[in-house]
C-alpha cells in the first residue's frame, strides 16, 4: 500500500502527538531530566490516549471520527500552557490568559469542533494533513536530539557568544598564582541582611579585610538563578536572549555553557591543575555532584505545559486541594524524597568542604584552581551559629521563625568561609587568589518579606597576592570576576561589563 493512501486511511496521529509531546519536552530539558522518566511519561500518555479512542469508538462506532476526537482532546489538554502562555507572555493579553476566561474559550472550541467531526464522513485529507505535520515534527524533534548529543552544542548554543577570549591565543604568563573561587550559594548582601533581616554582618567584612582581603561594598549578581549566574561568570559574558519569560531550556543551555566554559578551558591552557567541588561539570572533570536545578519533579516538568499540571500548580495549591487529596502512602513518598535530597545536599557540603580543606596543602606539579560551590547558607538550614544538627528548615515556617533561623545558619556559613580562608593562607605553596562570593541573593524567605529585585545583593571579596587592587571597586557585578584576574595576571585586555541584571522566576 503507498505511504500516502496509508497515511489517509489511517488516524495514526491520535497516537503520534503522544510521542511528539514528550520527545519535545523532552529536549527542553535534555541533560536535565532523564530519559528513563520520558520513556515512561511516553508510556503513560499513550494509555491515556488509547483508553480515550477506545471510550469514543464506543459511543461513535467510527473509527476515524473517535481518532479525530482523540487528537483534538488531547491537543487542548497537553498543549493547554502554550495556548496560556502565549496569550500571557507573548500577546500580553492577559484577561484572555486567566483560567476563568480561558478554559470556558478552549471548552466552547472544542465542543464547535466536535461538532463539525461529528458530521464529517471522509477523513482522508485530514488524516494526511496531519499524520504528515506530525511526523515532519517528530523527525525535526529527532534531528534535533542527535545534535544535541554531539560534541558541538556550544557551537549551537544561542545564550554565549565566547568570543571575548581564546584561551588558545594566550601566552602562559611566568606568574601564575593558585586560584580559589569559593561560591556560597545563595548568600546575601549586607543591604538585604540590614534591611529585611536587620542584621550586621560587618564583623564578617572585617574578619576578611584583616587577612588582607577587598570586601566589595555594593555588588550585584547578574541573574538570580544560580546557573545563569555561574555561566556568565564562568564566560565572563552577558547571556544573550534572555528574559523574564525564559523557559526551561535556557536552564539546559546556561549548564552547557558552564560545562564547556572559557575560565577553566584558560586555565588548563596555562597547566593548571583543576579541582571541582561543584554541582557543575567542565568538560573531562565530573561534578561533585549532580544537580539538574529543577524546581519540580522530573516528570511534572515534562508535563508543566498539560492543563492538569497547570492547575495543580497555579490554583491547586492556594486551595491546598493537592495535600488534602495525597494519600498516605503518596505524603510519604514526598517526604521520603524530600528527607533524600536533604541529606544529598548536607553529604555533598561535608565532602566539598573536607576537600577544600585538604587541597591547599596538596603537592602538586603545577598551580591549582579550585571552584567550590557550597549549599551555605541555601536551604535546607541543617545546623544552627555553632554547627549543631538541627531540624533542617526547608522555608515553611512563621517569617519570625525563619529570620532566626536563616540568621543562625549564616553565622555558621561565615565560620566556614573563614575556615576555608585560613587553610588557603595558611597551607597553599604558592601566593593564592580567592574569590569569596555568592552566585547571587537570598531567595527563601517567606513570600513577601523581600522584593524579587533584591534577590541581586550577593556578596563579593577578593584577595590578590600583594593586594593589588587597583582593578577593583564598589560595584562590581560577577560577570567581570575573571576578566580582572586575567587582565592583572594574564596580560589580557578584557573589557568591564557595565551592571546588567535579569530578574528570571521560573515555575
Amino acid at each position: 500500500m503507498p505511504i500516502k493512501t496509508t497515511l489517509e486511511k489511517y488516524g495514526f496521529h491520535a497516537f503520534l502527538l503522544p510521542l511528539f509531546f514528550i520527545l519535545h519536552n523532552y529536549l527542553l530539558y535534555y541533560g536535565l531530566a532523564s530519559g528513563s522518566t520520558a520513556i515512561w511519561l511516553f508510556i503513560k500518555t499513550e494509555l491515556v490516549f488509547t483508553g480515550s479512542f477506545l471510550l469514543l469508538l464506543l459511543i461513535t462506532r467510527h473509527a476515524n471520527r473517535s481518532l479525530q476526537l482523540t487528537t483534538l482532546l488531547g491537543f487542548l489538554v497537553l498543549f493547554y500552557g502554550v495556548f496560556k502562555d502565549f496569550f500571557d507572555d507573548t500577546l500580553h493579553v492577559h484577561l484572555l490568559a486567566r483560567y476563568i476566561v480561558l478554559v470556558p474559550l478552549l471548552a466552547v472550541l472544542a465542543i464547535l469542533l466536535v461538532v463539525v467531526i461529528a458530521r464529517k464522513k471522509d477523513f482522508r485529507k485530514v488524516n494526511l494533513f496531519q499524520n504528515s505535520l506530525l511526523l515532519l515534527f517528530i523527525l525535526f524533534e529527532v534531528v534535533q536530539l542527535v545534535r544535541l548529543g554531539t560534541d558541538n552544542l556550544l557551537q549551537h548554543n544561542p545564550l554565549l557568544k565566547n568570543n571575548r577570549l581564546n584561551p588558545d591565543t594566550l601566552r602562559v604568563p611566568s606568574e601564575r598564582p593558585d586560584v580559589y573561587f569559593l561560591v556560597f550559594d545563595s548568600y546575601p548582601g549586607n543591604g538585604f541582611l540590614r534591611d529585611f533581616l536587620q542584621y550586621d554582618n560587618t564583623p564578617f567584612d572585617t574578619a576578611l579585610q584583616k587577612r588582607g582581603f577587598y570586601v566589595v561594598a555594593h555588588p550585584r549578581s547578574n541573574y538570580n538563578r544560580t546557573q545563569f549566574s555561574i555561566s556568565a561568570t564562568l564566560n565572563m559574558e552577558y547571556l544573550d536572549g534572555l528574559s523574564p519569560w525564559s523557559g526551561a531550556k535556557y536552564y539546559n543551555q546556561a549548564i552547557q555553557g558552564i560545562q564547556h566554559a572559557v575560565v577553566p578551558r584558560v586555565f588548563i591552557h596555562c597547566g593548571y591543575r583543576m579541582f571541582n567541588l561543584s554541582v557543575f561539570n567542565w568538560g573531562a572533570y565530573p561534578a561533585l555532584m549532580k544537580e539538574n536545578f529543577l524546581t519540580l519533579p522530573e516528570n511534572q516538568m515534562l508535563l508543566y505545559n498539560t492543563l492538569p499540571e497547570r492547575f495543580r500548580h497555579d490554583i491547586a495549591w492556594n486551595f491546598g486541594l493537592v495535600e488534602n487529596y495525597l494519600t498516605p502512602g503518596r505524603q510519604q513518598l514526598y517526604q521520603k524524597q524530600d528527607e533524600e535530597k536533604m541529606n544529598a545536599i548536607k553529604s555533598y557540603n561535608h565532602i566539598a568542604i573536607d576537600s577544600l580543606f585538604k587541597i591547599p596543602a596538596a603537592d602538586t606539579a603545577g598551580p591549582k584552581f579550585v571552584y567550590a560551590h557550597l549549599y551555605l547558607p541555601h536551604i535546607p538550614l541543617s545546623y544552627d551559629s555553632n554547627g549543631k544538627p538541627v531540624q533542617a528548615y526547608t522555608g515553611t515556617v512563621t517569617p519570625a521563625m525563619s529570620k532566626a533561623a536563616v540568621l543562625s545558619y549564616l553565622k555558621y556559613t561565615n565560620k566556614i568561609a573563614l575556615r576555608a580562608v585560613d587553610s588557603i593562607l595558611q597551607h597553599a605553596r604558592r601566593p593564592p587568589v580567592i574569590i569569596v562570593q555568592s552566585d547571587h541573593g537570598y531567595r527563601d524567605l517567606p513570600a513577601g518579606m523581600a522584593p524579587p529585585m533584591r534577590y541581586f545583593d550577593n556578596y563579593s571579596a577578593f584577595y590578590f597576592p600583594g593586594k593589588n587592587y587597583t582593578m577593583l571597586n564598589d560595584s562590581l557585578t560577577n560577570v567581570n570576576e575573571f576578566a580582572i584576574i586575567f587582565n592583572t595576571w594574564f596580560n589580557t585586555r578584557i573589557p568591564m561589563l557595565k551592571d546588567s541584571s535579569i530578574y528570571l522566576p521560573f515555575p
